[in-house]
């Protein structure tokens, strides 16, 4: 597979992304939706770059596939619940993609609001991956404003009834406004999350988007970087990034549409 990621950030750009991007949030119950300003700081780095997408896997990729049917394999998958709910959501197979459990009825507002728990569908792949740089990409839609994304949990947990429950994790997440990055953990064995990074730009409903997203280390700490078709990157350095971790999927906030999944090292 091409790499998605052709570029690199200088040794002097670096040095001054020690502090990741800290943006406020409006306090809605599902803990990834954010209105974003554009911020350009020391702590994020943006930039404009054509990017190659690839159809076909390589040696280098350690999984690749579509998610359409009898194209991928659920046994590869493990399904995750969010500690903050107790809504254990399950994935919906259309004719050229996935698409998380939404109730029935539900309108777009309800879907963003009092109901957003209801939407959460989460799965990871069961085998972790480890490398100096692991590139995960997922093609994906949302059918209103919010928010499919690709999340990466160091280590999974359980509920009372056993089934599998995140601990730390990162979000990176798409919605029309653009980009956010949130790091989750439990305090007190209680959820708590903060924004680590964002970057303002406009993504429309029902339109496939390539998200990339790179874990890596360099020689000034551990860095994640995103990028979103020919469009946007950005990255930040985070030195709670794990060694090993599984990667997957999250659909939640409404209509999410997954069509592909790759993991690359």
């Amino acid at each position: 597979m091409k790499r998605l990621f052709k570029w690199a950030l200088p040794a002097t750009q670096v040095d001054r992304a020690s502090r990741p991007a800290m943006g406020g949030r409006d306090g809605r119950p599902t803990g990834i939706r954010g209105r974003a300003r554009m911020s350009i700081e020391k702590s994020l780095i943006v930039t404009i770059a054509t990017i190659a997408l690839a159809t076909n896997a390589t040696a280098g990729d350690l999984l690749s596939c579509t998610f359409t049917p009898n194209a991928w394999n659920s046994n590869d998958w493990l399904l995750v619940k969010s500690p903050r709910w107790d809504h254990f959501g399950g994935w919906v197979q259309r004719e050229d993609c996935i698409e998380n459990e939404t109730p029935a009825g539900a309108t777009p507002k309800e879907l963003l609001g009092k109901r957003a728990p209801e939407t959460y569908t989460s799965m990871v792949l069961k085998q972790k991956v480890k490398g100096k740089r692991v590139d995960v990409y997922a093609t994906m839609a949302f059918a209103d404003r919010m928010a499919p994304l690709i999340v990466i949990a160091p280590a999974l947990g359980a509920d009372a009834e056993g089934r599998p429950e995140y601990r730390e994790h990162w979000e990176i997440v798409l919605y029309d406004e653009g980009l956010n990055v949130w790091r989750h953990v439990l305090k007190d064995g209680k959820p708590w999350w903060r924004k680590a990074a964002f970057v303002q730009c406009a993504f429309k409903p029902n339109v496939r988007y390539k998200l990339g997203v790179r874990v890596e280390k360099t020689p000034k700490g551990r860095m994640l970087s995103v990028c979103v078709d020919d469009a946007v990157k950005m990255g930040y350095m985070d030195d709670s990034l794990p060694d090993e971790f599984h990667v997957g999927i999250t659909g939640c906030e409404g209509v999410n549409r997954f069509y592909d999944f790759s993991v690359e090292r």
